[in-house]
């Protein structure tokens, strides 16, 4: 029985299946789905695309650096059935796959349905069944004194609804508690009004820690891929300070003094303002709003600033378009090898309920449920 069809759930059917016709066994693999539909996070992954996996060219340790939680844990399992093994496994069901610029991994379609078709193919050639709209309501767990075994009692019902959490900590796991990994920043300053939908492409903030890349400004504050990632590594540290004390801290990449010196040197008449010159990082629009709200200064008097504080967060905003939470099973608690539990023998994690979770752009997540999944699936089968 695998409970859940979602990316990691039916990679563990699928491989369970097969690896049991391998070996001439007869094995009934069950998917139960408590939705109506199977595999829904796979469809809005990448906005539509899927987002299926990570460069495959880079190293493993490269990869697993690519995940907040579960970046040394993950090394022999990606070892084992990681990006190359992925972009094969896709390959075999008819699925290929090509890779941008900034080593995202989409199927040639650039359609998530692509991804949902040879997933649901590969299940109906191993003859897995699955059920939709079939919640697990509870797990208990039996054991059989006379042939020294355990099996597993299953109660489910037609509702929909996140038990997992709480079925795995009556079996006895002490499961971390899950938080969205991914949220926005709310922020409210001047210098910001009036910009939202403004994109600055590569710029470098710390909140906490640091992060280069894309920033989008919003109607609340500020999104995009580093202050996603931002909040991903820094959550802990994020829910044990309180956000307000939390300060974001714009680094400006300036033309250096010497530019501005032989500039203003070549030029007749008095040094033109700060502002006449955008950084090498920032859209003119917000460059220009910086300078008249906070740097009323001129190159000559070479005041120019390394650093801007742009202001203090002041509160979460969600991240709707890929939900990722932090939280679930420690590892610790897990044989990474086959995803066994080692608090129940007999038990597999796979995916999401496991204190995984990687940044939200580059298809991490997807990645660590390919990989957990094909892990438990080839052990169970």
């Amino acid at each position: 029985i695998v409970v859940g069809g979602g990316p990691a759930g039916f990679m563990a059917a699928i491989e369970a299946a097969r690896r049991a016709k391998e070996g001439g066994a007869k094995l009934d693999v069950t998917v139960l789905e408590a939705t109506s539909k199977v595999l829904g996070k796979v469809k809005i992954s990448g906005g539509g695309r899927c987002n299926v996996m990570h460069d495959y060219r880079k190293t493993t340790k490269l990869i697993s650096e690519g995940y907040p939680r579960g970046q040394k844990p993950l090394l022999g399992p990606l070892s084992r059935f990681g990006p190359l093994d992925t972009l094969e496994w896709f390959k075999k069901e008819g699925v290929e796959l090509k890779i941008e610029d900034d080593g995202r991994m989409f199927p040639i379609t650039d359609n998530s349905q692509t991804i949902i078709d040879a997933l649901c193919g590969a299940a109906e050639r191993a003859d897995v069944k699955v059920h939709t709209k079939t919640r697990v309501d509870d797990v208990k767990l039996v054991r059989d004194k006379e042939q020294e075994g355990i099996s597993f009692e299953i109660s489910c019902s037609v509702r929909s609804s996140r038990l997992a959490y709480a079925w795995a900590t009556k079996l006895g796991h002490k499961l971390e508690d899950p938080v969205p990994s991914l949220f926005t920043f709310n922020i409210k300053q001047k210098v910001l009004d009036g910009l939202a939908g403004l994109a600055v492409q590569e710029v470098w903030m710390t909140v906490v820690y640091s992060q280069r890349g894309p920033v989008l400004i919003t109607h609340t504050g500020l999104s995009g891929p580093a202050i996603l990632r931002l909040s991903a590594f820094g959550l802990f540290q994020f829910l044990l300070l309180s956000l307000p004390l939390c300060l974001v801290v714009l680094h400006l990449l300036l033309l250096s003094c010497s530019s501005c010196s032989s500039r203003s040197s070549r030029s007749v008449g008095p040094a033109p303002p700060l502002l006449h010159f955008p950084t090498l990082n920032l859209p003119r629009r917000l460059w220009k709003r910086i300078a008249r709200c906070e740097l009323q200064v001129g190159w000559t008097s070479l005041a120019v600033p390394q650093t801007y504080q742009l202001g203090k967060v002041e509160g979460k905003g969600a991240f709707k378009e890929e939900f990722v939470t932090a939280g679930g099973v420690p590892l610790p608690e897990v044989d990474m090898t086959k995803m066994e539990s080692k608090v129940v023998p007999g038990l597999f994690f796979a995916g999401e309920l496991l204190d995984i979770d990687g940044i939200t752009v580059g298809g991490y997540n997807l990645q660590s449920a390919w990989t957990t999944g094909h892990a438990a699936g080839r052990r169970r089968g």
